[in-house]
């Protein structure tokens, strides 16, 4: 594995053969692709980074928006010089990947979507605003508990004592103005992308989980 920083953008790469890239979810960083990233890079050329104001890479501006994320994608892409990547994108990961295959249809191989956001109805909207309203009055530290029910099943989370923790710390780890500056850009950006796709015409797969509350099948 090789691991190093591109315009503060903490990056790692493995294996061999066709890029993919993979995009993590608000409030975490490129360590959830851990198992994934075993599987692949035997076939793939797997390529994992820390969203802004995530992990490694430089913090998120207060008053950041999707752009800035599609933009930091922009950078990595240009600097590796990929001419055509797969893109996979995992809740958060899955709006920048939603606005980066819009405007780039032509660099991607295929396009993989994971219980990520689209067009939330009226009261999937509030949910969210409400979440960030706690954010913003309480900070991020409050929201781990209902985060962790909301991702993992309770018996999950009796058997998998190790993977709770690690979750936990990367939510509690995370900087207060750069957390609350991407889970804004979360809780909001999906209006910006309804139609977006319409015109994209590449491979694409569209998962979630059934019982996935925030990224229904409704929404998939």
């Amino acid at each position: 594995m090789k691991r190093l920083s591109l315009h503060g953008t903490a990056l790692e790469i493995s294996g061999s053969g066709p890029p993919v890239v993979l995009l993590h979810g608000v409030g975490l960083n490129q360590s959830i692709w851990a198992e994934q990233v075993k599987a692949l890079e035997p076939d793939f050329q797997v390529i994992t980074y820390d969203l802004l104001g995530h992990g490694r890479s430089v913090a998120a501006g207060t008053n950041a928006g999707l752009a800035d994320w599609v933009s930091q994608l922009d950078d990595v892409a240009r600097d590796l010089a990929l001419e055509k990547f797969s893109l996979v994108g995992f809740s958060f990961g899955g709006l920048i990947a939603q606005a980066y295959a819009a405007k780039h249809p032509h660099l991607i191989e295929k396009l993989v979507l994971m219980s990520t956001v689209y067009d939330r109805s009226e009261a999937e909207r509030a949910s969210v605003l409400s979440r960030l309203d706690i954010v913003k009055r309480e900070g991020s530290q409050a929201t781990i508990p209902t985060a962790l029910s909301r991702w993992f099943s309770p018996e999950f989370s009796k058997t998998h004592p190790e993977i709770m923790n690690h979750y936990e710390a990367l939510l509690g780890g995370n900087d207060a103005a750069s957390f609350l500056s991407a889970y804004e850009c979360f809780a909001k950006a999906d209006r910006e992308l309804v139609g977006a796709l319409a015109a994209f015409d590449r491979p694409a797969l569209v998962m979630t989980g059934e019982l996935d509350t925030g990224s229904t099948p409704a929404m998939a």
